[in-house]
């Protein structure tokens, strides 16, 4: 479909709300978008065999809303609304302009794929209409470091360097493959296992002709990687990213286009100041 008509005919995506309970051991969490006038999605992640004593009433609020922005775009996506209004959560002007730079670089292949113009200054408002604050931690962690393991050979270089520095480590895989099952019981003992269930909805809006492409996934593995260094009880966090990440692919509209921009030094910097302001503050 044209995204112009889709613009048109769906001008508001709805980030309504946030659930989360703990079922046996495992961490359920739920997430409710909306297009109107009559598109819902709902989403869910379950993070197995969790410490429920670390957490606290409302202490992973924060974290759990933080990461439900990331995932909306998995759905904002099929539309491209030009307003995101965001109802589960409040944000202040500050994250409200992180948010859309994290959009307009981190979905830069996207817009190219689908031809649209995102230069314009009224090309996206988020507006939020909640007055709910959550609380941003901030407690002391054990000296450990969580690895995010994809299955590749940038993971196996981490685990490899932390283990020859000795160094406290642990791993931690979303959905994982063959492969990441592989390196974790090589590399570390009892791996963190989180899955991601997307909403099929998504997927029969996309056979339908909406829109579909990239999307950030190393700043939602950074958003959920957070998440699980708190229940976890983890102080650091360590991946090794390519060089190249920092380099553009193509020029599309007269900027560059880096479809790893979240994989990029640039990225790594903002969402470090974001989440030690926004999130969880650094404890020494």
């Amino acid at each position: 479909m044209n995204p112009m008509i889709l613009q048109k005919k769906y001008p508001k995506f709805i980030y309504e709300k946030y659930s989360y309970k703990i079922s046996g051991n495992d961490l359920e969490i739920f997430f409710e978008f909306r297009i109107n006038p009559d598109i819902v999605f709902n989403p869910k992640i379950i993070i197995e065999n969790i410490e429920p004593k670390r957490i606290g009433e409302g202490e992973l609020d924060n974290l759990i809303f933080n990461l439900g922005m990331v995932e909306s775009l998995s759905y904002w996506k099929a539309t491209c609304s030009k307003e995101i209004i965001v109802r589960a959560g409040y944000l202040n002007k500050d994250q409200i302009k992180w948010w859309k730079d994290l959009i307009i670089k981190g979905m830069g292949q996207f817009f190219f794929e689908n031809k649209i113009d995102f230069r314009k200054s009224n090309f996206l408002n988020i507006k939020s209409e909640s007055l709910k604050k959550n609380k941003v931690l901030g407690r002391k962690r054990s000296e450990r470091i969580l690895i995010p393991v994809g299955g590749g050979k940038d993971s196996i270089v981490t685990l490899e360097a932390l283990k020859k520095a000795k160094k406290n480590t642990g791993c931690f895989s979303l959905n994982p493959t063959g492969a990441a099952i592989r390196i974790m019981k090589i590399g570390c003992k009892n791996p963190i296992i989180a899955k991601r269930k997307m909403d099929e909805k998504l997927l029969q809006l996309n056979r339908k002709g909406f829109l579909n492409g990239h999307t950030p996934f190393s700043a939602y593995l950074a958003f959920l990687t957070v998440l699980l260094s708190e229940i976890f009880d983890y102080k650091y966090i360590a991946l090794s990213n390519e060089r190249s990440s920092n380099e553009g692919n193509v020029k599309y509209l007269g900027k560059e286009i880096n479809h790893q921009w979240s994989k990029s030094f640039d990225f790594e910097q903002k969402f470090r100041s974001y989440s030690n302001s926004e999130i969880v503050l650094r404890i020494p």
